[in-house]
């Protein structure tokens, strides 16, 4: 077993113990995790998790400027978008915002610009409130700007993902299997929303697995696909127990993924 491995498997398992407090009324072995997706085959979103400076009104009820702790972890390329996944998890709150998607109509600075003191603004165009529950999972347009700063008042960072029709969403992880070095990921959707989407066309995912706290842990790329609870009965026993315990009925469509690679990811700032 690689380094790599042994050493986000020591972590997830002592997530499990940590997140417990974030989450008192799921009383059920878990991790809350995040996943990255694009609608590029084979391309992964590219990630980082930003410290947030300052959130400010834009110029529309949809707009946001994001004031982040620099570098991202790249910049957008033609047809790429970002999207700053925002969440605070003891309360199943949060908000995504998007912006633009760059082409010939747009530059860069319009999407993303440096700003003083190795910060960047993110200029968002579309906020959305993210419920982060596997089940009920939904989306708001035209959400207050003073609702959303009462929600993200002690929400100290940000993830930040890049790609085209960048999407970032949570999943908790309820099983996981190890063969050898291999790793897979097992979790349970409830609604088809843009995470199923970017899957259809685009199976690569970057998944976050972070510590709650400091906003620390590792960022995994691998490949996911759907499965029938036949084919791996003890995951779907999981994450249907999972769901019951949050009191979400049962997964329209669960899931594995195949863990290509792993690495250590800290906060920016």
């Amino acid at each position: 077993m690689s380094s790599d491995l042994q050493s986000f498997l020591a972590f997830l398992e002592a997530q499990k113990a940590k997140q417990a407090s974030h989450f008192p009324t799921v009383k059920y072995e878990k991790v809350l995790s995040f996943m990255g997706t694009t609608s590029v085959p084979g391309s992964f979103a590219a990630v980082s998790v930003n410290r947030i400076r300052e959130l400010e009104p834009g110029a529309t009820g949809r707009d946001l400027q994001i004031l982040l702790a620099g570098p991202l972890a790249r910049r957008p390329q033609k047809g790429e978008s970002l999207t700053v996944h925002m969440t605070r998890v003891e309360q199943y709150q949060g908000y995504q915002v998007k912006t633009r998607s760059l082409s010939s109509g747009t530059s860069e600075s319009d999407l993303v610009e440096d700003a003083a003191s190795g910060t960047v603004l993110v200029k968002g165009v579309q906020i959305f409130t993210v419920h982060h529950s596997p089940y009920t999972l939904k989306f708001f347009e035209n959400v207050p700007f003073e609702e959303l700063q009462e929600t993200l008042a002690e929400v100290r960072y940000a993830l930040v993902g890049i790609g085209e029709t960048a999407n970032i969403s949570p999943r908790f992880i309820f099983h996981h299997e190890v063969e050898g070095d291999r790793l897979t990921l097992y979790h349970g959707d409830g609604l088809a929303l843009k995470t199923y989407m970017n899957l259809k066309a685009n199976r690569h995912e970057t998944r976050l697995v972070l510590d709650l706290d400091g906003f620390s842990g590792f960022v995994l790329h691998g490949v996911v696909e759907e499965f029938a609870p036949h084919q791996h009965p003890e995951a779907y026993e999981r994450i249907c127990q999972g769901f019951g315990a949050g009191s979400w009925g049962k997964p329209s469509r669960v899931f594995r993924s195949q863990i290509q690679s792993i690495a250590q990811i800290s906060p920016v700032g």
